[in-house]
């Protein structure tokens, strides 16, 4: 009934000059948010650890850094104290933006933008300007020891996610957010290494490549990926390398690694964290393609 009388309201749309045009699709986009606000649907999420071996051990698993190859333990004593972690959801017919001083939609036409990557300026009280929550804080513990398996082999699916009505659409974005991320492990290369990273609180946005829909008759939880094993792969910077491992091998043992102790390792463990697509994804996600 609402895509009926949707079609309606556009068919009386004459646009008639390119002035009036931006308004008339502003009318348009108004009216989708509108007959979608009315519609909200229960959606899981899976916040899945792992580290691609395929094999049954997330707690050990072998990088190259260079031409070296070292060898990670990471030990039950490493845990995530996570913060929260929110969605921002768009209408699924979205065409472009819209900015608004009032819950009226008084505003007029930004810009243009895709489907998914930009979340709409719309006041809070707007299902469309709402952040739904997907993760409730809690320090999680036992993050060594798998509980699920995917395709790469096992995996740990954190406990204290939760599910969230949301309106219909598709996902614009994913904040995810932490206290303090503490791991220890030992990392056996030319010499063995004994490792204590401090993270303190951080937070990562996480943008979808790819239209995630938020749909009746949605099948499964929404994944996201978070990689042990990819905080510390070597990366590539403006035609640069960046190895945390290989740095790591000139450190005297043991390494505590913090925003005041060695802080060369700690730049490096915070741009990891932040580079799109490594340490947190969503998994399988192209452009183009519907998850």
């Amino acid at each position: 009934m609402a895509l009926i009388l949707c079609l309606g309201l556009v068919s009386q749309c004459t646009f008639g000059s390119v002035g009036d045009r931006e308004e008339e699709k502003l009318v348009i986009l108004q009216n989708l948010i509108f007959f979608n606000n009315n519609q909200t649907i229960a959606v899981g999420t899976n916040l899945r650890s792992y580290d691609d071996q395929a094999d049954n051990n997330i707690d050990q698993f072998t990088l190259t850094s260079g031409v070296n190859t070292f060898n990670i333990a990471v030990q039950t004593s490493t845990y995530t104290n996570w913060e929260t972690g929110t969605y921002r959801i768009n209408p699924p017919n979205q065409i472009f933006g819209i900015s608004t001083s009032s819950s009226e939609r008084s505003a007029a036409f930004a810009k243009t933008h895709t489907p998914y990557t930009i979340p709409l300026d719309l006041p809070s009280d707007d299902l469309y300007g709402k952040s739904y929550t997907f993760l409730t804080g809690g320090t999680i513990s036992n993050i060594t020891q798998f509980n699920s398996a995917n395709r790469t082999g096992a995996s740990f699916l954190y406990p204290n996610t939760r599910v969230s009505n949301m309106p219909l659409g598709v996902v614009a974005l994913a904040n995810i957010s932490w206290e303090e991320i503490y791991i220890q492990m030992n990392v056996t290369g030319f010499t063995t290494k004994t490792v204590t990273i401090l993270l303190p609180q951080g937070s990562k946005a996480i943008t979808p490549k790819c239209k995630i829909p938020i749909k009746n008759g949605r099948s499964g939880n929404i994944e996201i990926l978070f990689s042990l094993a990819s905080l510390f792969q070597d990366r590539t910077v403006s035609g640069s390398p960046v190895s945390f491992l290989t740095t790591l091998s000139g450190k005297t043992d043991p390494v505590v690694i913090s925003k005041v102790s060695n802080v060369d390792l700690y730049t490096i463990l915070q741009q990891n964290l932040q580079a799109e697509d490594i340490t947190f994804s969503f998994p399988g996600c192209f452009p183009g393609v519907e998850r």
